[in-house]
C-alpha cells in the first residue's frame, strides 16, 4: 500500500462577517477547527485594514459558536495584538454562556486597552456601538 501524499484538512464550523459602519459584525456558528481559525483570521485582516485610519470596533456575536480546538487562545491573542495595532478601539461581545466569555476574556488579557463590553442580546450591543457612532 502506497503512503499518501497529500492530506486535506476541511474547514469545519463557520462564520459571517462584514463592515457596518466603523466596526467589523462577526457571527460564529459550530466549533471551529484550525482551518476554520486561519481562513477567519485571513478575512478579518482584509476587512480590518480598510478601517485603521481611524478608531474602529468589533461586534463579536457568538451565541451560537460551540468554541473551537487548542490554538485558538493563541490565534485570538495574537489577532487582537494585531487590531489593537491597527486602532480597534472597541469590541461589544455576545455570548451565552459563562464559558463563552471566559474564553475571550483570556484571548484579551493581553490588550487591556481595546474597551470590552459583554451582554446576552444583540441589540443592546448594536446601541452601544451606535452611541460611540462605530455601527450603522
Amino acid at each position: 500500500m502506497r503512503a499518501p501524499s497529500k492530506f486535506l484538512m476541511q474547514q469545519h464550523g463557520s462564520f459571517t462577517i462584514e463592515v457596518k459602519g466603523r466596526t467589523i459584525e462577526i457571527c460564529a456558528f459550530a466549533a471551529w477547527n484550525e482551518q476554520t481559525s486561519k481562513q477567519f483570521t485571513q478575512s478579518y485582516m482584509d476587512l480590518a485594514r480598510h478601517l485603521s485610519g481611524a478608531p474602529w470596533a468589533c461586534l463579536i456575536n457568538l451565541l451560537e459558536w460551540e468554541l473551537g480546538t487548542g490554538e485558538i487562545l493563541q490565534v485570538g491573542q495574537k489577532l487582537n495584538a494585531w487590531s489593537f495595532e491597527n486602532n480597534q478601539r472597541f469590541s461589544a461581545i455576545i455570548c451565552g454562556t459563562s464559558l463563552h466569555r471566559q474564553l475571550i476574556e483570556k484571548i484579551q488579557e493581553p490588550t487591556k486597552s481595546i474597551e470590552h463590553q459583554y451582554y446576552t442580546e444583540v441589540e443592546p450591543a448594536q446601541q452601544w456601538l451606535r452611541s460611540l457612532a462605530l455601527y450603522v
